[in-house]
């Protein structure tokens, strides 16, 4: 079924029947006209009486020749109307195909004159842009045109005008709702009779949806493009062969390379793998799977550095299912590996330093006996008693193995620190006398120190043992003598520096640096330093707690180490710690050993270990305290309410069954405003110090102590004012909410 004329072919055929109609009427008035004519001069052949024969055969012939004349001259009208009738109905059947193109195409057909002006636009103009064919041949053809796109389609139309060639361009012309189309418009030259272009035959196509989906699809594309331009994974395409066809810029990072042009001159195997039997499998895993996922492989870059790899991708097959290309994604996780390893080095640190912790308590309270009661037994002998010796000997060992439990704690981070501004120059030059005698003659100890170094917040005998432990190990480092070098500096760590160094942070930082001119240690070696109980040392030569506790120290102090050794070329070790805006404090004057200090006051003693609670008893008796005596929290708390006693002093152990040192020291505080409170422990506790740091106003006595130690002590907190203990700053995060810790 055929479409339905439109108005302008229905218009178009109604004025063909119209001059139809008239050129029949014309026909058949000359049809009429030709007959009557030819009617009138067969007249003149009837005959006549009065005339005689040789007239009316002359006549005769002569009208005869007229009407063959007029008979022919009918027939030659009736040719030339049915012609006329032929061409005009050809003419009419092309307009109205010209109609039909023009009013069905989509594309918009337009004659303008060489001004700008409309001659003709085909319908379609309306049904895109929606003017009336009126309100176009009312306006420019520039008119519509959007006043950016003005000037270059004047121009074009110039060009055409002088050159007698048109060009396709795109511009945007307005909806008759105000909106903005962009056309693409192909024009041609009319010339006339002299060759001078007359016109232009326009042909525009509505492109707005297409541009719309190009730039949807240019976006998408600059967006995919940017996700794997941008992307933190390297991505690259390879053909079978092993040769790179493509890559994104992480790719080029990770392995160090600085144009694309470098590595695709690179061959996978040799040039990217560290193994080449790992490419092969990699390989065979493609070509035999659809996709591979997280599969780990060493990669070298472009200095020789090996790199980690967890790789992922899959083999893209041609049409005839041969392999066309590997598309892969590689992720460079070094770091990752060297956190892992940290990790578990920290796990193993942690769970020692947990045994550690959970021993000291008990430990400490034995070892406190022993180098108790080795001292009363000692000055019981006299100096003269060869079995003095014997008890010095058990001292001195109580004295190692209580060294050991320290350094043990100091590794686990367990030990409670006192911090204050220190200044590292003024600890290395108090340190440097000392030093010579400690590592022997045959080292030479140097210090560059930085005059502008800042200030840090440590405990101070910490950072001295720290100085030690490394110089001790530098010593065993250097058996046939060599040189100790202790350097200060004030340092600034960026983000390229905490990239490298896993564990640093940004910051402002005071450097201590110990080198040595020793043996050095290899990459396997280096991996375990830190780790307890590991040592190089011959059986028996050492415990391998020394770098243990440096590590444990530093860690503490919320620092930062790092360790630089090759063999051969010595070992540098490097403390970092934040720097702290103050003065270092001022030595503080301690008062001689022998002085005999005045003791009176009344103590209550809380101890659940009974031998140490009797020989702290004993000390503090034997000083001239008065003491009272209970095993358990609850056991002095009913002391002090009996006994009717105003206590001067409550020197309590921290951890014991059922009620701790801390909910003893809150529950009786308001018991007895003006009483001091003393801590013992042998570690640090959570309920006595946050992180291992003591608060302000706490008082605390380590295990394992001595007479002289605990009297020296009990002196300072009762001497520290006549203010009431400090309260605790929150009570509900000190009590015990579990079970006791257990003791065998």
């Amino acid at each position: 079924m055929g479409h339905p004329a439109s108005a302008p072919t229905k218009i178009l055929r109604a004025n063909f029947r119209r001059i139809e109609r008239r050129e029949w009427w014309l026909w058949a008035a000359a049809v009429v006209i030709t007959l009557l004519l030819t009617a009138g001069l067969a007249s003149f052949l009837l005959p006549a009486h009065d005339r005689d024969f040789f007239e009316h055969n002359a006549l005769s012939q002569a009208v005869r020749g007229l009407v063959g004349l007029v008979f022919i001259f009918d027939l030659y009208t009736i040719y030339q109307h049915l012609l006329i009738h032929r061409i005009r109905r050809e003419l009419v059947n092309r307009e109205e195909l010209f109609h039909l193109i023009s009013e069905n195409a989509a594309d918009m057909i337009a004659i303008v004159d060489m001004q700008g002006q409309r001659i003709f636009n085909s319908i379609s103009y309306q049904k895109v842009l929606g003017y009336s064919p009126e309100e176009l041949q009312a306006s420019s053809a520039f008119e519509q045109i959007h006043p950016d796109d003005r000037e270059k389609v004047k121009k074009a139309a110039e060009e055409a005008r002088h050159t007698g060639i048109g060009k396709t361009l795109e511009y945007r012309l307005r909806h008759k709702n105000g909106t903005w189309l962009v056309l693409e418009s192909t024009s041609s030259v009319i010339l006339n009779s002299a060759g001078q272009p007359e016109k232009l035959v326009i042909v525009n196509r509505n492109i707005t949806e297409r541009k719309k989906a190009e730039d949807a699809l240019g976006r998408s594309e600059a967006d995919f493009r940017s996700v794997v331009e941008d992307a933190p994974y390297g991505i690259y395409r390879a053909s079978a062969a092993g040769r790179l066809l493509q890559m994104n810029p992480a790719f080029q990072t990770m392995l160090g390379y600085a144009s694309a042009q470098e590595l695709h001159n690179k061959d996978l195997a040799e040039g990217v793998f560290r193994y080449a039997a790992e490419y092969q499998r990699l390989t065979e895993l493609l070509l035999r799977s659809a996709e591979i996922k997280d599969i780990e492989m060493e990669w070298k870059r472009q200095d020789g550095t090996e790199i980690t790899v967890r790789c992922s991708g899959r083999c893209i097959r041609d049409e005839r299912g041969a392999p066309a290309y590997f598309e892969m994604f590689a992720e460079d996780v070094t770091e990752k590996r060297v956190l892992e390893r940290q990790l578990r080095m920290a796990q193993k640190m942690e769970a020692i330093g947990r045994l550690s912790g959970g021993i000291a308590h008990d430990f400490n309270n034995h070892l406190g006996v022993i180098i108790g009661y080795s001292r009363v037994l000692k000055k019981a002998l006299g100096g003269n008693n060869l079995l003095g010796e014997h008890a010095l000997e058990i001292e001195k060992a109580g004295q190692r193995a209580a060294s050991l439990t320290k350094q043990l704690l100091a590794f686990s981070r367990q030990q409670v620190l006192t911090p204050a501004i220190l200044n590292f120059n003024t600890l290395a030059s108090d340190m440097e006398s000392m030093l010579p005698r400690l590592l022997g003659e045959d080292i030479q100890v140097s210090l560059a120190l930085d005059p502008e170094l800042g200030c840090v917040k440590a405990d101070q005998s910490q950072i001295e043992q720290v100085i030690m432990n490394l110089a001790v190990n530098a010593r065993d480092a250097m058996p046939t003598g060599g040189k100790l070098k202790i350097q200060t500096a004030n340092v600034e760590f960026d983000q390229a520096y905490t990239r490298t160094h896993p564990g640093s942070r940004a910051g402002h930082y005071v450097l201590l640096r110990v080198t040595d001119t020793g043996t050095g240690m290899d990459a396997a070696t280096l991996t375990h330093i830190f780790e307890p109980f590991f040592t190089t040392k011959e059986r028996g030569k050492g415990t391998g707690l020394g770098l243990a506790t440096v590590y444990g120290i530093v860690k503490q102090s919320d620092g930062y180490i790092w360790v630089d050794s090759t063999p051969g070329n010595g070992t540098s070790f490097d403390i970092f710690l934040q720097r702290h805006v103050g003065q270092a404090v001022a030595e503080e004057q301690r008062i001689d050993s022998g002085e005999k200090l005045p003791c009176s006051e009344t103590i209550l003693l809380a101890e659940d270990a009974e031998p140490l609670r009797k020989l702290a008893q004993t000390f503090l008796e034997a000083a001239g305290f008065r003491v009272w005596s209970a095993g358990s929290g609850e056991e002095a708390l009913e002391v002090a309410a009996c006994s009717g006693v105003t206590f001067d002093l409550l020197l309590t152990d921290v951890v014991m069954p059922g009620m701790n040192g801390r909910l003893l020291a809150e529950q009786l505080l308001p018991r007895q405003p003006g009483i001091k409170v003393l801590y013992m422990s042998g570690y640090t506790d959570s309920f006595i110090a946050g992180h291992g740091v003591l608060d302000p106003g706490t008082h605390l006595l380590h295990k394992p102590f001595t007479e002289d130690v605990l009297i020296r002590k009990a002196r300072e907190v009762l001497d520290g004012g006549k203010k009431p203990a400090p309260a605790v700053s929150n009570g509900a995060d000190l009590v015990s909410t579990g079970p006791a810790r257990q003791r065998n």
